[in-house]
């Protein structure tokens, strides 16, 4: 069975489904904004986040990742690639 990160914790506690098209399209604007990287460079950050939050939850079967830490991850995959004003704009 593949594991799979099905929900987040919103920041009012509420438990929503995980979308991972919200997190693209927020490294796109931060991309669009400083006119460095296209939908295939925000969509490579958005698989590098999504991938680590699947190995969290492999360690932890109950795991739920909450919005901060998400973003939090964001910024980290962001300051790891070529991205560095990219990650600036974002946080």
């Amino acid at each position: 069975m593949e594991i799979q990160v099905e929900n987040i914790f919103k920041r009012n506690f509420a438990k929503k489904p995980f979308e991972l098209e919200k997190i693209t399209d927020a490294v796109l604007k931060a991309m669009l904004s400083v006119q460095n990287g296209d939908v295939k460079d925000a969509e490579s950050i958005s698989m590098d986040v999504y991938n680590t939050l699947v190995a969290r939850k492999k360690e932890s079967p109950n795991y739920v990742p909450n919005v901060e830490e998400i973003q939090d991850l964001v910024e980290h995959k962001l300051m790891q690639s070529k991205f560095l004003d990219v990650a600036k704009a974002y946080i």
